[in-house]
This record gives structure tokens, sequence and C-alpha cells, in this order.
């Protein structure tokens, strides 16, 4: 009998290993992602990822007859978040931290999810807030902008041969984005040169039960999908110091003209950051990608015909959908009460709307923040950082790019 109950547990034992290994076996080489191999590319090493650096977001800017990519990242070890810097003529330059906007020059060690520069401004989100730099006094004398500090200060090649600066920008203002501000965005209108017509995306993350979005911001779509996170689009203004036009109402306060929201975008779940390409089946200047993903499971690009989504037909009024007035964070009229803009449309990226969605590719967990150049969309990963290598099955130490098709 003892012999019998010994061989069970002996047994039961080595069913279980069996069933752990099967189920490793599977885990790390059981998906090919034929996506990631037909229609993606390789395109440079991720910075940073033997340091522990987690990478959040990415931005791109062209100058000085390169593309500078920049990343942004916060560490492992509690050290100031970093924004890593890659030009595609010199390869890897090196990476700057950044000070918070208190004038203090405390670092800063935040989340920096999201990354956008249009060469005279550049915008970092994090945990609902919109992290504005502007070029500092040194280098406004000498007739540069913020992504000549940048990129001056990550390669080490300081202003007039100086050896004492630190290889740090300052964020010069910031604001309250009223949304989580996870992600960011910044399009550049390929059909005019004025810069009222750019714009700034701003957009948060949601995931029932631990990365909650106010129950205003979760609406359900024209064709049933529920919807749970909001996109805000702001009109570029380089004059103001946060880089986008502000709120000119007579009824508030010079104090409070907060940067003003455009359009608001209705978006699903999980979202990690946002591109644009030109390529669609049936225009040249059309396709949203979507970056969506958490934890260990594969991650999608989700691609919709822009023009779609921006249809009349699609655009409702924010109050009838959502029940309420759009509010500003903290921003008061001159008699004191809270400000409300009753004008503010939503817009749907819709899931259920067939026309609309265009495509989506399967990829490896942990996708980030992506950019654009050439109409190609590039796609950060971070399941090869020290943070969580151990567990992905792909490990991705290379930003990818695709040209969006439609199916």
């Amino acid at each position: 009998m003892k012999h019998t109950k010994l061989f069970i547990s002996l047994t039961a034992v080595f069913s279980v290993l069996i069933f752990i290994a099967v189920f490793l076996i599977v885990w790390f080489a059981g998906d090919s992602y034929p996506d990631l191999r037909k229609n993606f590319r390789k395109e440079f090493s991720i910075p940073g990822l033997d340091e522990g650096a987690v990478p959040q977001g990415m931005g791109v800017y062209q100058a000085d007859d390169q593309s500078y990519f920049l990343i942004t990242a916060y560490m492992t070890d509690k050290s100031p978040s970093r924004i890593y810097v890659t030009g595609s003529a010199d390869g890897y330059l090196g990476y700057v931290t950044m000070e918070n906007p208190d004038g203090e020059h405390t670092d800063y060690y935040g989340h920096c999810g999201g990354i956008a520069t249009n060469g005279n401004t550049l915008w970092v989100t994090s945990e609902s807030t919109v992290y504005v730099a502007k070029a500092s006094e040194q280098y406004r004398e000498k007739g540069k902008n913020i992504i000549h500090e940048i990129v001056d200060k990550a390669s080490g090649k300081f202003l007039d041969g100086a050896t004492n600066f630190e290889k740090k920008i300052a964020f010069t203002s910031s604001f309250k984005a009223n949304c989580g501000a996870d992600f960011c965005y910044y399009y550049d209108n390929p059909n005019t040169s004025s810069v009222g017509y750019d714009k700034l995306y701003v957009g948060e993350f949601y995931r029932k039960g631990n990365w909650e979005t106010d129950t205003t911001h979760r609406l359900t779509t024209p064709n049933g999908y529920k919807n749970t996170a909001l996109m805000y689009e702001y009109s570029i203004d380089n004059g103001s110091e946060y880089g986008v036009q502000k709120l000119l109402d007579d009824n508030v306060a010079e104090a409070n003209r907060v940067p003003k929201i455009q359009k608001i975008y209705s978006i699903p779940e999980k979202i990690q950051g946002i591109a644009f390409s030109g390529r669609t089946s049936s225009s040249n200047n059309g396709t949203l990608v979507l970056s969506q993903s958490y934890g260990l499971k594969n991650s999608a690009l989700i691609c919709f015909d822009w023009n779609k989504v921006n249809a009349s037909e699609n655009g409702k009024s924010f109050s009838s959908v959502a029940g309420v007035n759009f509010a500003y964070d903290g921003v008061t009229t001159k008699t004191g009460n809270n400000y409300t803009d009753k004008s503010l449309q939503v817009f749907f990226v819709d899931m259920n709307d067939k026309q609309a969605l265009t495509n989506i590719y399967d990829v490896p967990s942990m996708s980030e923040g992506m950019c654009t150049l050439n109409n190609r969309v590039y796609v950060l990963f971070e399941c090869a950082c020290k943070k969580y290598r151990l567990y992905t099955r792909e490990k991705l130490k290379d930003v990818y790019s695709v040209l969006p098709y439609s199916k």
C-alpha cells in the first residue's frame, strides 16, 4: 500500500513537471508572429535596456540633415528618468535627464509615458500632466531651439566648447491634461507650412481594476463598442508657453487660460501610443494607428481610416453622450464658477465600425509609444527591458517599423 501511494505521488509530481515543461516550451517557442515577420523591419537598437531603462514613449524630429529619435524611459534603479537620443545618420548619441518646472532644479523621476516635439517645443506626458520644455536662454541667444539643446547635451557637444554643462534639460512649464496623459503625438500637417494647422494629441490609458479613467470618459460608440478613454486634439502655437493655443474666453481670467482642447476622441482600452501614416487604400493622408498592450499578452497595432473617424456624422456633442458638459480641470470663470465648454465634440475611434477599421497587426507583447517617419510607423517595445525580460517570450531589443496597409 505504501509503495502504491508513493507511486501515485511520484506520478502526480512527474505529471505536473511535464505540464510545466510543455507550457514553458509552448510559451517561449509557440508563437511565430507572422505579422511581425512579414510586414515589419528592424530599424535601430533600443537604448538603455541593459542600464535598467524601461522605455515608454518615442518621438522623432528632422533637423541637421538627419532624423533624431527621442525615447523616454523611467529607470528601475530609481534614478532620474531619461530621454535617449538616436540619430538616423549618427546612431546612438546619449541621453539627458529632466528637471521639474519648479525653478528649484529638482530631478524629474516620473513615468514619462509619451514624448513629442516640433523642434520649438518638447512635450512629455505623465500622470495627468503635460510637461513642456523650451530651449534655455543660452540656446535661444544662439538662435537654437529645444531639439538642438537635447541633441547637443545628449552627445556632449555643449555650446562654445563649455565643459560644465550638465546633461539635463529643464521643463519650463506644465499643464493639467484633463485626462490620464499617458501618451502624446505631434502631427505636422504636410498640406501647409502654417504651424496653426499642426496638432498635438494627448491621450490616456485605461485598464479595468488598476488604471481607471473618469466615468464620463467611458463612452459607448454608435455601433455599440464600449470605449473607455479619451484623447484630445490641440492646435500648435509656438508663441504660447505651452506650445499650443490657449483659451481666449473673456469669462476666464488670464492666469487660467490653459491650453484649449479643439476636439475629443473616444478610444478603446489599453492604448499605449498613437501614430499617423499617410498610406491607406483610398487616399494619401489618413491612417491612425493605435498601440494596444498590457502585460504578457500579444500586442495589437490597430489601424483606422482617419478621414472616416473624423467624418461629420461621426461627431457628437460631448454633453449629449457623456451626460455632462466638458469641464477643464481647475479652471474657473471670473465669477468663480467651474469653466465648462458646451461646444466640444467627440469623435469615435470605433472597433465595431468595419468601414473605419482597416487592419489589426498581431505583434509581441508590450508595444509602447510610436512615431512616424516617411509614412513608416516606428514602434517601441519594453519586452526586452530588465524589468520584464525574464517573463516575455519575445524579447525585442530593436525598434521596428511598418508601412500600414488596409486588408
